[in-house]
């Protein structure tokens, strides 16, 4: 899923284009009040998925993540250096059965730009 898509919630959170990103674009802009909501959009049945997020940073930033009402998972991301080279990382996450909503803020400051997510 491509966090640029319309489909997404994006509150102060913008498109930037990239060249190197799949897809061209990815969203910026994301910490403080600014956030990005990804619609998920049928999970056929409730458990536990790998979710992998490839996104874009110079420097070490902090990005939360919250699948639906579920518990806030605090990752440290140093990235790889320059907002032109794509990383990744995964997390375990519960995902309940039916449509839900992942959310990715970084309330405390900065967090990194997001490309696109997977989940597995």
């Amino acid at each position: 899923m491509h966090a640029a898509d319309a489909a997404n919630l994006r509150k102060g959170a913008r498109v930037i284009e990239c060249p190197t990103c799949d897809g061209g674009r990815r969203v910026g802009y994301i910490g403080g009040p600014n956030t990005l909501a990804v619609r998920i959009p049928e999970v056929p049945a409730a458990g536990e998925r790998t979710l992998v997020i490839v996104y874009e940073t110079e420097s070490l930033r902090t990005l939360k993540v919250a699948v639906a009402d579920g518990p806030v998972h605090t990752l440290k991301l140093a990235g790889a250096g320059d907002y032109r080279l794509p990383a990744r990382t995964s997390l375990p996450v519960y995902l309940p059965a039916g449509g839900t909503w992942i959310r990715f803020y970084n309330d405390d400051g900065d967090a990194p730009d997001i490309n696109r997510i997977e989940l597995r």
